[in-house]
């Protein structure tokens, strides 16, 4: 694995640990259709509400493992990519600091942080867990999965189960972990599955249109992953069709 893929993947869990919520899911390696450029982006972690689409939660950041200070123009295209992807808010995230007029111009739009590459030395991502997925078959390297934040699932009369959601940083497809008999399963972007544990619900995934909350009738496409239960089809968690 590259330096500099290790050091994104390094950033994409740290943001996992910092902004994850039940309310906000964290995505490592994203792709967006530029609202401006009508193109394909690539985003190094897109922060993003989980249940709809709702532009004033979203932040991208970005990590650039550079030998040099960010400099005003690393700035300006970054906010150039915010604009693009219906971004109000921005991270940017470098190990050797940044220019006087770098920071002026990230003004309140853009946070700048400093991760120095020697915290990459206590980390291991042998322990992530390699993509499960087919989707990830022939691909030139096999994603990892980023893990969000265990939850509770409840049902009447049955205990709590607790499960964690997560998403591989190169197909991108949904992972489910069920902590009740360690199974950890995949589902493909419209696929369905039902844990071993014999639970009264199972997990299905839609591909669904969101228009844009911004009101530009900007049409986009989302999965969604939804628990389905005897009574209801929850939404767990959402990320944007690759």
């Amino acid at each position: 694995m590259t330096d500099w893929k290790k050091y994104e993947r390094f950033i994409a869990e740290l943001c996992s640990e910092d902004y994850q919520s039940q309310d906000v899911t964290v995505i490592a390696n994203a792709k967006i259709k530029g609202c401006l450029s009508q193109t394909t982006r690539q985003v190094d972690i897109l922060i993003d509400s989980r249940f709809g689409d709702d532009r004033n939660r979203r932040v991208i950041v970005d990590a650039k493992k550079y030998s040099r200070p960010l400099n005003v123009k690393d700035v300006e295209s970054f906010h150039g990519m915010m604009m693009d992807c219906s971004s109000k808010a921005g991270i940017l995230v470098c190990p050797n600091g940044y220019s006087e007029a770098a920071k002026k111009r990230a003004q309140d739009y853009i946070n700048l942080k400093i991760v120095a590459l020697s915290e990459l030395e206590n980390v291991d991502l042998s322990l992530w867990d390699d993509c499960i997925s087919d989707s990830c078959n022939g691909r030139k390297e096999r994603g990892l999965v980023l893990w969000g934040s265990p939850m509770g699932i409840g049902a009447p009369s049955s205990p709590v189960s607790i499960t964690t959601i997560g998403k591989c940083d190169v197909c991108g497809d949904f992972h489910i972990w069920c902590w009740d008999c360690g199974g950890k399963f995949c589902l493909g972007d419209e696929s369905e599955l039902k844990c071993n544990c014999n639970h009264p619900w199972f997990w299905l995934t839609a591909i669904e249109e969101d228009e844009s909350s911004e009101g530009d009738n900007e049409v986009l496409k989302f999965v969604y992953l939804l628990l389905v239960t005897l009574t209801d089809a929850l939404i767990a968690d959402r990320k944007p069709l690759n």
